[in-house]
């Protein structure tokens, strides 16, 4: 450092002065480019001068947008009012119990709950109402309880045994995704000594409850070891099953849905390796037994020898997922990847030939690949597999019935090879198979009132049915191809919540941009069933809508799909709610909000606190930009490493298409990104300042090169996969220069920009948003106008407790409705 100037503060026409961080240039040379940073000694958390000019930095945005106070408040309370504070979630059913959450009015967290069942061949939940205690009724964990002494609370894990015995749960107390393990004794109540402390996300108990599998990071916050820890036993004793030390690839673990096999997953954007064990092949400890050895620390660092099986190699570079099971008497992989198929298929491996180079296989096809079709998930359950997807843009939930898959590998379904010894599709996969963007049935055009009818997820039409005649074979291709619940709004998302391996019922959740989340039960079986047709399903069953205070209506708010046409033709689709009321000839303001990045798509969902926005007379809209998983797995590629600034383009081109519409106000656009969003809200704003009254950047990554360039950062190494490597690449390092927002902030007139950040962020640490902010203040006409707010005592995702993030939000909102000219 070249001075120990403070912080200091310069006067703004309010006369309120902001905060002006003292210029202190440390040199960066890659690839012989220097960039002298002037700000980077804002890194230093434990400064004390770093931590005087984040306060300052609270106190400015604080007095400048006092007067904003009231209108804080009123958004604040709109969205309390809206939220019934008390309420619950739909039980689900696990083993002999019901399980569900209830929330009570002033409690920031949940309370989790179970009853046990009544009646094991009723699988209609209880009926539980708000504030009501049922018969049986028991209280396994007090979140609001267990945050009174913190700051800041959040879980990692909620695991409940099989046989309902025993709860494991982590807890973070500081935001920086660090978690301690807890296990309850359900049948006593009793909290047991066991505390696994440093531990990663989806730490779970086995079936039996005698054992706890939990994954730990490594210094760059990447989780890269899984451990055993035997109930009842010395944590010092805890056995290693397996490192990866891979520092571009993500450790996880899990069970099998059928639970019999313990799968390791290490893996990235690009490709995965899944190792897998029975857990019955895991070595007994005793936890009875006080004369069982603690391991050396040598030993500690050497994993367990099991007879591990990995599916495929990492060498093939085959991004994939495995679920084991049986079929007609033998084991079976099922393989949910992408090799020769971009977006995603299905398929079926023998167990014997897990480990074999991906050349040397053949895959039998279970749901082929399609170009207007990404496959993202699988899960079997006894009767049936459930299949995530995206077709349009919109996530559906399709089941197969597992006796045509059956069927499939005794022959029955002749023809159906996915790949041959060269890895690519072979051509009976095409013409034995239905295309996976075809639905199974014909869709009815009426159903029932709740919004869902029969149509492809419920009994097949006449016509379908006389489209199966004839040959077995060519009824079970039909089936292959699945059946989906249809629903009647055009955007909209449905998701699994619950396939239970054993339940005769898939959970799906469904929701828009004007419907309140919905829980549905699809009742699931042999086909043929009463109340289940060909494809062994029944009509879903409405569980739950969630209450809406206030009068709220869907019909008083519009939803329509537009399309804008970015710089190189692409056609960007853009989502747009409203109040149906807006006069169409009066432009009105806009925030656009996009993401466009790790294939992760913005869904249609519902939001309490969006509504507060809409009725002062505000349009929002979702740009789908490059860079998400909207359509296709094409449409992320196309949107990363050295394609990144297709996100930023075609956010621009949304910008502009919106401004050339009659009903939109163009001085009154404001941008809205957070995280890998918050890069977006950058970028745009180098290219278009003009374009913006206002910019809202959240956690936002505004110094993604210097982040790249330091491996030892949290998740750095992982990153590369999405970014590019700049330490190793010439072309990455200035690909990601050329673009970088902190590295290009220019001499122009910027619209006012609120930056947002929490000190303990693990992932977009504080100080790019701090860094970002100083640097606009050197260059932009109005520097007063730009303001940093950074939570305390948060994480990534800001401040823990619903009350806090309502605050949160009514704060942001309150800001951009002054932008957007809609504060009175």
């Amino acid at each position: 450092m070249t001075s120990t100037q403070p912080t200091t503060s310069a006067e703004s026409p309010t006369g309120i002065p902001y905060p002006v961080a003292p210029r202190r240039p440390v040199e960066r040379t890659f690839h012989g480019h220097t960039f002298s940073d002037p700000y980077e000694w804002l890194r230093e958390k434990d400064l004390p001068e770093v931590r005087a000019h984040l306060d300052a930095e609270n106190a400015y945005a604080e007095a400048t947008t006092a007067d904003l106070a009231p209108l804080r408040e009123s958004i604040y309370g709109e969205i309390k009012n809206r939220t019934q504070e008390t309420d619950l979630s739909v039980p689900g059913r696990h083993g002999d119990w019901w399980y569900f959450a209830r929330t009570v009015e002033g409690g920031a967290h949940q309370v989790f709950c179970r009853v046990p069942v009544a009646d094991p061949a009723d699988w209609t939940p209880p009926a539980v109402e708000p504030g009501v205690e049922l018969a049986g009724e028991e209280t396994l964990l007090d979140a609001n309880a267990a945050a009174q002494d913190h700051e800041f609370y959040s879980l990692g894990a909620f695991s409940v045994s099989d046989d309902g015995s025993r709860l494991a749960w982590s807890e973070d107390v500081a935001g920086d995704e660090r978690f301690t393990v807890h296990i309850k004794d359900l049948s006593t109540g009793e909290l047991l000594a066991d505390r696994v402390a440093q531990t990663s996300y989806g730490a779970f108990l086995t079936p039996d409850a005698s054992q706890l599998i939990y994954t730990v990071v490594d210094e760059s916050w990447r989780p890269y070891r899984v451990y055993r820890h035997v109930v009842g036993t010395d944590v010092a004793s805890d056995e290693l099953l397996f490192q990866e030390d891979d520092p571009g690839l993500w450790l996880g673990a899990e069970l099998s849905a059928d639970k019999q096999w313990l799968m390791l997953s290490s893996s990235c954007s690009e490709y995965s390796e899944y190792r897998i064990v029975r857990l019955s092949d895991l070595p007994v400890r005793d936890a009875g037994r006080a004369e069982t050895p603690s391991p050396s620390a040598d030993d500690a660092a050497r994993p367990l020898d099991l007879p591990w099986r990995t599916v495929l190699s990492r060498a093939d570079r085959v991004l994939y997922e495995v679920e084991p099971l049986e079929l007609a008497g033998r084991d079976h992989l099922l393989l949910t990847h992408d090799a020769d198929a971009p977006n995603g298929r299905i398929s079926l491996l023998p167990l014997e030939h897990a480990g074999r180079p991906l050349a040397q296989l053949t895959l039998v096809a279970v749901l082929p690949a399609s170009d207007a079709t990404r496959v993202e998930s699988c899960v079997p359950t006894a009767t049936h597999l459930v299949v995530a997807l995206r077709e349009d843009t919109t996530p559906r939930v399709r089941l197969i019935p597992r006796g045509a898959v059956e069927r499939l590998v005794t022959g029955a379904v002749p023809g159906r090879t996915d790949a041959g010894p060269d890895g690519a599709a072979s051509s009976p996969a095409r013409e034995n198979g239905a295309s996976a963007g075809t639905d199974g049935a014909a869709q009815s055009s009426a159903g029932p009132e709740n919004g869902t009818h029969a149509g492809t997820g419920g009994a097949a039409s006449s016509s379908d049915r006389d489209s199966r005649e004839g040959s077995d074979g060519a009824e079970d291709t039909t089936l292959l191809a699945g059946t989906e619940a249809a629903f009647e709004e055009e955007l909209y998302t449905a998701a699994v919540l619950s396939a239970e391996y054993e339940n005769p019922v898939v959970r799906v959740s469904y929701t828009s941009f004007v419907t309140p989340p919905r829980v549905y039960d699809i009742p699931t079986g042999e086909p043929g069933r009463e109340g289940l047709d060909a494809y062994g399903v029944g009509e879903p069953v409405l569980r739950r809508e969630a209450t809406v205070l206030g009068g709220y209506r869907s019909a008083d708010y519009t939803v329509e799909r537009d399309w804008a046409v970015a710089e190189d033709g692409t056609r960007i689709p853009v989502s747009l709610v409203r109040r149906a009321d807006l006069d169409p000839a009066v432009p009105a303001p806009v925030v656009q909000y996009a993401y466009g990045s790790y294939e992760m798509s913005t869904d249609p969902a519902f939001s309490i606190s969006r509504l507060s926005l809409l009725d002062r007379g505000v349009i929002w809209a979702v740009a789908h930009v490059r860079g998400g998983g909207e359509l296709g797995r094409a449409w992320y590629e196309n949107g990363k490493k050295q394609s990144k600034t297709n996100t930023f383009t075609d956010y621009v081109a949304v910008t502009r298409h919106l401004a050339a519409r009659p009903d939109v106000d163009a001085g009154r656009i404001a941008v809205l990104g957070g995280s890998a969003g918050g890069l977006l809200v950058g970028a745009v704003l180098n290219l278009a300042p003009e374009l913006y009254c206002g910019a809202l950047a959240a956690v936002p990554f505004v110094d993604a090169l210097t982040s790249m360039l330091m491996p030892e950062l949290p998740l750095t190494a992982l990153e590369w996969e999405e970014w590019g490597n700049p330490v190793e690449s010439v072309e990455v390092y200035e690909y990601m220069r050329s673009y970088s927002p902190y590295e290009n902030v220019r001499d122009a007139d910027y619209p006012p920009v609120l930056a947002v950040t929490s000190l303990n962020d693990t992932r977009v640490l504080y100080v790019e948003p701090a860094k970002w902010v100083a640097e606009l203040r050197t260059h932009v006409a109005h520097p007063e106008t730009v303001l940093l707010r950074c939570e305390m005592a948060g994480g990534h995702g800001g401040a823990s407790g619903r009350y806090s993030q309502w605050k949160d939000t009514a704060w942001e909102y309150a800001w951009l409705a002054r932008q957007l000219g809609v504060a009175d």
